[in-house]
């Protein structure tokens, strides 16, 4: 006699499991329920509930992956979904099979106990009894394995699927590049630690917001279109590099130049699109370097041409300027001539300044005591600095090591950072020179007190041809010089300055052994 189940039970058990899939998310493994309402139709009298109970729960599964948001977890659901119908048939069959058998072979143990009941005697009738129950307890444990290697076989594609999950987060969270999904809305769904550390914002702060968060306002309408266009170019890719150059925006307002990557995938009808970003800040700043070395070089061998072409006829110009001015009495002669002297020695100086910039020999270096070039320098501006009512202040550490440097082209470094400290004093101030030493380096200090430099263009005074003076005055070729050979001395030159009230220049340079 078979033990029935309350007919209300399987189908309000099946609806509870699917409500309950309803509110749980997408990716959650819910599907496996419905075999507690299928395993039920075991105790039930019809062979065919297993397949009645089989289908509303496979209809109730995918009904409920229409009807909850998708979000990022929809592949999840839909995998979920997929191994959970193959188990639930998987067992429906089995179960089905199993109480088709068995009917079989109760309707068989009835109608030959009918037929052979005067014929038989009771222990015929007794072994056939036995024989049809191992027959049944045989059939039942086949159903039961089947069960059983259907639930191993959902068992091993679960692990399977968490083992890709696994790997596939590992390599999106330890890209050293920023990895960004966003949905069809251009959302974000997937920000990893590249993308947190380029843009200095949690995935918390980036999830759900606009991919627009990430680029300056006066782009934000044209990569929106972009993208959108992207979506339906029928391109699913676009490598490293085909973009151009991108400009994105920190948490904190820093724009920083980005290459980027780009592709899509369709998931039930909605778009995905992943960039793949790489700051290429470092890379930008190093070819701009290129670039301007290159320029020097190429402004060098101009320089050079010219001081060549000039100069001679300078020289003549001002020997004969002299030549005259000694032998002239009329003092208005003597004053033009002695103007035209004075505009060809200025000349001369830029153009040695030009030579200098363009031919600027190889340092030979050796131990120097640099407080002997200090006090040289200085005494070369000793007129001038009386002239400017400019005081002059030395800190020289007695005990100063030497440094490893080149005699000339020191002197040469001296000798212009003294001459703009002294032009940015015109009307007085003060002139301090410092030399001590700083771990393994010597520190040079050159500070006035003069007009400083304003801070938009304090980034460019090193430049070529960059300069503060008023036309005429200078060439904007001494502080690229210095610069040139501080660095060919592997020591380094910073500015510091504050308009209006001075500016310090601080050289580091290698001491001696």
């Amino acid at each position: 006699m078979m033990v029935r189940v309350a007919p209300w039970a399987i189908p309000v058990l099946t609806v509870g499991i699917f409500v309950f899939d309803l509110v749980t998310p997408v990716g959650m493994a819910v599907s496996v329920l419905y075999v507690i309402p299928l395993l039920l139709t075991f105790r039930s009298s019809r062979e065919r509930d297993p397949l009645y109970v089989c289908i509303a729960a496979t209809a109730l599964l995918w009904t409920d992956l229409v009807l909850k948001p998708a979000g990022l977890l929809l592949p999840y659901g839909v995998l979920n979904r997929v191994l959970g119908t193959f188990v639930l048939w998987m067992v429906a069959t089995g179960l089905y099979q199993f109480k088709r058998t068995q009917s079989e072979l109760e309707h068989a143990e009835t109608s030959r106990t009918r037929a052979m009941q005067d014929l038989l005697s009771e222990r015929v009738e007794r072994s056939h009894a036995e024989g049809l129950m191992e027959a049944a307890l045989e059939a039942r444990a086949h159903a039961e394995t089947a069960v059983k290697g259907a639930m191993a076989g959902r068992q091993r594609a679960e692990e399977q699927y968490l083992i890709s999950k696994l790997r596939l987060e590992g390599i999106i969270e330890s890209a050293m590049d920023a990895i960004i999904t966003v949905d069809h809305e251009q959302k974000v769904v997937v920000f990893n630690d590249a993308a947190e550390r380029m843009f200095q914002c949690s995935f918390q702060d980036a999830i759900d917001q606009p991919l627009d968060k990430f680029i300056p306002g006066r782009f934000r309408e044209a990569h929106r279109q972009h993208v959108k266009g992207f979506g339906q170019s029928g391109v699913t890719s676009r490598k490293m590099g085909q973009l151009g150059t991108v400009t994105g925006l920190r948490a904190d307002g820093e724009e920083f130049p980005i290459e980027a990557a780009i592709s899509h995938v369709t998931v039930e009808g909605n778009k995905f699109f992943t960039v793949i970003l790489r700051d290429i800040t470092e890379r930008t700043r190093l070819e701009e370097q290129l670039r301007r070395t290159e320029r020097v070089a190429e402004l060098g061998t101009l320089a050079s041409g010219m001081a060549h072409e000039i100069g001679t006829p300078m020289n003549v110009i001002l020997g004969r300027a002299e030549y005259l001015l000694d032998r002239v009495k009329d003092e208005t002669v003597k004053k033009g001539l002695q103007t035209i002297v004075a505009q060809v020695e200025r000349i001369t100086r830029v153009m040695n300044q030009l030579l200098s910039f363009a031919r600027r020999k190889p340092p030979q270096p050796g131990p120097l005591v640099l407080q002997e070039v200090i006090e040289n320098s200085l005494e070369m501006f000793h007129e001038r600095v009386s002239n400017y009512r400019i005081q002059v202040h030395t800190q020289l550490e007695p005990d100063c090591p030497k440094v490893y440097a080149d005699s000339d082209q020191m002197n040469q470094v001296l000798i212009n950072l003294i001459m703009n400290a002294v032009h940015a004093m015109s009307e007085g101030g003060t002139l301090r020179i410092g030399l001590d030493q700083e771990k393994e380096m010597v520190k040079l200090t050159v500070s006035d007190t003069g007009h400083g430099i304003p801070n938009e263009v304090l980034n460019k005074i090193f430049d070529p041809f960059f300069t503060t003076k008023e036309f005429g005055k200078g060439t904007g070729l001494g502080l690229t010089v210095v610069k040139g050979i501080i660095e060919e001395h592997h020591g380094t030159i910073t500015v510091e300055s504050q308009e209006g009230k001075g500016t310090t220049f601080t050289v580091l340079l290698p001491k001696s052994l």
